[in-house]
């Protein structure tokens, strides 16, 4: 995957060469553990995902920043 880009759940995640994240154009740092190849993220801190756009559709369903709250 050298460029993905797709809406979820009204958030646009935009992942280039697999290393850059943006959310909303917001660019998302996270952190890639070689060893288990699993990513996180400090905006859901003690969870580990099995991709880079698993983490990012994560973030947006389970962040208050992301997520498009509904009042």
């Amino acid at each position: 995957m050298t460029h993905h880009t797709e809406v979820f759940e009204g958030g646009t995640i935009d992942i280039k060469d697999d290393t850059r994240l943006t959310i909303n154009g917001k660019e998302i740092s996270y952190v890639h553990d070689a060893v288990k190849n699993k990513w996180s993220s400090k905006y859901l801190p003690y969870t580990q995902y099995d991709s880079l756009l698993d983490l990012a559709r994560a973030i947006i369903r389970d962040t208050v920043e992301f997520s498009g709250v509904k009042e």
